[in-house]
C-alpha cells in the first residue's frame, strides 16, 4: 500500500495501563497502512516491533493529564485512564502544535485490527469530505478522521458544560453522543423523519440514513461498514497477513475489525465472549499466513 500523496493524516491515541494481548497484531496492521501516522502517548513499554508510521511518546498518565490541563486550561486528574475516551473530541486542540503539518487528525482505539484503510482513506474521500467515519447513525469513536481546521479543532468547546463533563470521573461517551450530534447536526432530524414517515411503512432506519445522510451531511462520510459485528458460533473473520485484507463470514471486505463484541462488554448481554487463552499467536506476526478471529479467539488458520 502506498502512502497517500496529497494528504498527511495522524491518529493520536493516549493509552495508559497494560497493552492488550493482541498489541503486536494491531501494530502490524497499523504498519500496513502507511497513509496514516499512528501516534501513541503511553506508559506501556515500547513494543517489540515498531514501524515508520507508529510513533511512541512515553510518559506517565499524570504527565498526560498535565498536558491536557495546560492545553484546555482545566483541572483534569480523573483516576481511571479510561476517562480519556471522553477527551477524544479534544484531541485536535490538545495536540494542535503536534498536528500542524497534518491535514486530518483522527481518534481511535486499540481493540481492533486494520485491514485496508485505503477503502475509506483515499484522495477521493479526503477531497470530498471533512469528516470520515464508519457508522451511519453516529460518529464511531473507535475510528474517525476530521479535517484539521479551526472549526473541527474547536467544535468540542460547543459541548454543553464541557469542563464539568470531562472532569467528572464517570465516562459519558461524549465522542459518540454530544460531540457526534454537533458534527452531524441533522441526525436527530433524520431520526424523526424515520419515526413518523418511514417506520410505519416498515422501512429500516439504516435505509433512511443511507438515503438522507448524503443530502443533509454533504461534507461528512457516514457509511455503515459493520466493523463492530456481534459474532455467533461457527463464524470466522479472516485476516490475510500479506495482503492486509479482512474478510467477513459473508465474504465482504472490511477496512478494519472492531473487537467490541468479541470481548466481554457491558454493551451486550451474552455468554459468548473471549475467555482466558483466546490469544494463541506467539510467533512473530509476519510469520503467519492467515489469521482467524472468532468467538473462541484469535488463531492461526
Amino acid at each position: 500500500m502506498q502512502r497517500n500523496n496529497n494528504y498527511k493524516i495522524a491518529q493520536i491515541i493516549p493509552y495508559f495501563g497494560k497493552w492488550p494481548e493482541w498489541i503486536e497484531l494491531y501494530l502490524y496492521s497499523c504498519g500496513k497502512n502507511p497513509m496514516v501516522d499512528f501516534i501513541f502517548y503511553t506508559n506501556c513499554p515500547l513494543p517489540k516491533h515498531q514501524y515508520k508510521n507508529t510513533i511512541f511518546h512515553q510518559c506517565s498518565y499524570n504527565d498526560y493529564c498535565n498536558l491536557i490541563n495546560k492545553r484546555l486550561n482545566i483541572d483534569f486528574h480523573c483516576k481511571k485512564p479510561y476517562k480519556l475516551t471522553d477527551l477524544k473530541p479534544f484531541i485536535g486542540i490538545i495536540h494542535e502544535s503536534e498536528l500542524k503539518e497534518y491535514d486530518f487528525w483522527g481518534m481511535g482505539d486499540l481493540d481492533l485490527i486494520y485491514g485496508n484503510l485505503g477503502m475509506i482513506i483515499n484522495d477521493t474521500t479526503l477531497n470530498k469530505y471533512d469528516v470520515i467515519t464508519t457508522h451511519n447513525y453516529h460518529i464511531a469513536g473507535h475510528c474517525c478522521f476530521c479535517r484539521n481546521n479551526e472549526y473541527y479543532r474547536n467544535l468540542c468547546f460547543k459541548i454543553k458544560n464541557w469542563k464539568q463533563k470531562i472532569t467528572n470521573e464517570q465516562a459519558m461517551s461524549i465522542d459518540e453522543g454530544e460531540w457526534s450530534d454537533l458534527v452531524c447536526p441533522y441526525i436527530k432530524t433524520i431520526r424523526r423523519i424515520h419515526k413518523y414517515l418511514f417506520k410505519p411503512l416498515g422501512i429500516h432506519y439504516f435505509k433512511v440514513l443511507d438515503a438522507l445522510n448524503p443530502i443533509f451531511h454533504t461534507k461528512i462520510l457516514l457509511h455503515e461498514y459493520w466493523t463492530s459485528p456481534q459474532p455467533k458460533e461457527n463464524q470466522n473473520w479472516s485476516y490475510n497477513i500479506s495482503t492486509n485484507r479482512i474478510i467477513t463470514p459473508s465474504q465482504i471486505e472490511l477496512p478494519y475489525l472492531h473487537f467490541l463484541f468479541f470481548k466481554k462488554t457491558p454493551w451486550l448481554k451474552t455468554n459468548l465472549y473471549w475467555q482466558n487463552g483466546f490469544w494463541t499467536l506467539h510467533k512473530p506476526i509476519e510469520s503467519y499466513n492467515n489469521i482467524l478471529i472468532n468467538i473462541k479467539g484469535i488463531i492461526e488458520q
